[in-house]
C-alpha cells in the first residue's frame, strides 16, 4: 500500500504548514481509494482550527457542516487529515505521531504530517523510501504518512509517492 500525493494537495499541506509555523495547521484530505494506492488529489485547511504549538483542534460543529457538503461539490473522498508538527526552540519536529494523534485517528482513514523546522542548508526535495523530505524558503520539511487499520488498530507508516516533487523517473523506477 502507498499513499499517492497530487501536486494540489502537496502545495496545500505545505503552504498550510508554512503559513502557520510555530502553531500546527489542520486540514481535511479528500481523494480515493485504489486496490493498493491511497490517492490523495486535495488537502483542504481548516480555517476555524484552534492552533497552538503543540497542537491543533477543529471546531467540530463546521467540520460537520462541510462534511454534508463536500459530496455535492466533489465526487472524492474524505479520507482522512493532515497536520504539522513544529520546530519549538532548539527542538527539531519530527512527522511521527504523538500519542494524541494515534488516539485521534480515525480508523481506515490516512493521516499525513508536515513537520517543519527551520533550514539550515537547501536540499532539493527527495524520498526516505517512505517520507518526503526537503526545503523552501528558509523551512525544512519532512512529511509522512500513516493509515490506521480497522481490524487490529494497528497504525501503518505508508511510503508517499509525488511525482511533483520528486519527478516521475525517481517514483516509477522499481
Amino acid at each position: 500500500m502507498d499513499i499517492f500525493l497530487s501536486d494540489k494537495a502537496f502545495i496545500g499541506i505545505v503552504l498550510s504548514a508554512i503559513e502557520v509555523y510555530k502553531d500546527e495547521c489542520l486540514g481535511a484530505l479528500l481523494g480515493y481509494n485504489l486496490r493498493n494506492r491511497i490517492v490523495v488529489e486535495h488537502a483542504i485547511p481548516y480555517q476555524t482550527a484552534k492552533r497552538r504549538p503543540t497542537e491543533a483542534e477543529p471546531n467540530w460543529k463546521r467540520e460537520t457542516r462541510v462534511q454534508k457538503i463536500l459530496p455535492q461539490l466533489l465526487q472524492l473522498q474524505h479520507i482522512g487529515y493532515f497536520h504539522s508538527h513544529t520546530q519549538r526552540g532548539e527542538q527539531k519536529a519530527t512527522p511521527i505521531p504523538s500519542n494524541q494523534d494515534i488516539k485521534g485517528m480515525i480508523p481506515e482513514q490516512i493521516e499525513i504530517i508536515a513537520a517543519i523546522n527551520n533550514a539550515k542548508k537547501r536540499l532539493d526535495w527527495n524520498s526516505t523510501g517512505k517520507d518526503l523530505y526537503g526545503t523552501i524558503g528558509h523551512y525544512h520539511i519532512k512529511i509522512a504518512a500513516y493509515y490506521k487499520r480497522k481490524k487490529d488498530q494497528k497504525i501503518m507508516h505508508y511510503p508517499i509517492l509525488c511525482p511533483y516533487v520528486l519527478g516521475f523517473d525517481l517514483i516509477f523506477q522499481e
